[in-house]
């Protein structure tokens, strides 16, 4: 029983360091991105890395209660990229009246 508890112990230290480096790629392709949608989406992944960091927390330490702040974070984090959506769209729909007063305006 000793030898399996060992090699869950590496699995779920192996998985963080994994992704760890998951949210560092993500860092890198929203710094990297051109598009607003890109950076979006990025946000929204690491968002999903870092639940996924505290869920092998949860069974790592033993400890249950992270499995609530998992859940808790999951809902911030879709209000957050969602909020992030709707900004852009608003964004993305006042430049195109913009665009079209203008060529009116001609």
């Amino acid at each position: 029983m000793d030898l399996i508890e060992q090699c869950y112990n590496y699995l779920f230290w192996g998985a963080l360091v994994v992704l760890a480096v998951g949210i560092l790629a993500a860092l890198v392709y929203i710094i990297r991105a051109r598009l607003t949608v890109d950076r979006i989406i990025g946000i929204n992944l690491i968002g999903t890395i870092v639940v996924m960091v505290i869920v092998v927390l949860t069974f790592l330490l033993g400890e249950d209660y992270l499995a609530d702040i998992a859940l808790i974070y999951v809902v911030l984090s879709f209000i957050a990229v969602m909020m992030l959506c709707r900004i852009y769209i608003n964004l993305y729909q006042r430049n195109q009246r913009k665009k079209e007063e203008a060529s009116h305006d001609r």
